[in-house]
């Protein structure tokens, strides 16, 4: 087998075994993608998203995507999350592959294992932050008062017990992405997937949500992947994996334990 660019990328024998990419088994994986290709169009039209993509996500650790825009980020997470089908190569996502689910195991998959935190918070404005966070388990055939219990635990967990009872418009930007995150976590989530979650945010605030997604990641029965482009976010990932032109290139431990 061709050795891939990821693996020709780390640095060193030392740092190559703390941070390899990939893993001869599925064990302690969270995602384990091989081969993924994806593309849009056809005939001149035709774009390559993805171009053979092997990577691996791990319980318990934040795995970063960073690198430019149009270098395939989204079309990956996308397929991680069950709203893309790759053309080629297989994708795993805690333990079930997901080229075997039908229609309705993969929205039940997305609705009990998977918490989604994206750039736009997607908060319903005519719902208060506590109902906000229990549509999912309402939806989820949970009572009432007991998703209730549930989100204000959650909202007291982001930092946001007092301002339950307000609705999106009269909170700022960053309290409303907590209470987005609280939402993703209501179901207790095996893998949450965020798509540039501090983009749209001032530096405090975007500290503040990171540091919310570094304490989730922190659960060996949980992996949390996000996609940014903000520098400053670096720091909170456990590997950072940078892609260009539809790959991953390189693969790098970061550290968590010194995010600012």
């Amino acid at each position: 087998m061709v050795p891939s660019e990821q693996s020709r990328a780390v640095a060193n024998p030392e740092e190559e075994k703390a941070n390899r990419y990939c893993d001869d088994s599925s064990s302690g994986l969270a995602v384990r993608c091989r081969n993924i290709s994806k593309t849009y169009g056809a005939g001149v039209a035709k774009v390559a998203a993805l171009r053979g993509v092997d990577l691996d996500v791990r319980h318990g650790e934040l795995l970063m995507l960073v690198g430019p825009s149009g270098c395939g980020k989204t079309s990956l997470i996308s397929i991680i999350a069950t709203i893309l089908d790759q053309d080629e190569g297989t994708c795993e996502v805690l333990g079930r592959d997901l080229a075997n689910l039908g229609p309705l195991e993969r929205a039940r998959l997305r609705s009990q294992s998977l918490g989604f935190v994206f750039q736009v918070f997607n908060l319903l404005p005519a719902l208060t932050a506590i109902e906000n966070v229990s549509v999912p388990l309402l939806i989820k055939g949970i009572g009432r008062k007991q998703a209730e219990t549930r989100a204000i635990e959650l909202l007291d967990m982001v930092g946001l017990a007092e301002r339950r009872r307000n609705r999106p418009p009269e909170l700022s930007g960053g309290q409303q992405q907590r209470v987005a995150i609280a939402r993703a976590l209501a179901c207790d989530p095996q893998l949450v997937i965020c798509d540039e979650p501090t983009s749209s945010l001032d530096h405090e605030s975007g500290h503040s949500v990171m540091e919310i997604l570094k304490l989730q990641a922190k659960s060996p029965e949980r992996a949390v992947i996000v996609v940014t482009h903000d520098q400053r976010n670096f720091p909170y990932a456990d590997r950072l994996a940078r892609m260009d032109d539809g790959r991953v290139v390189s693969i790098h431990a970061g550290d968590a334990r010194n995010a600012p």
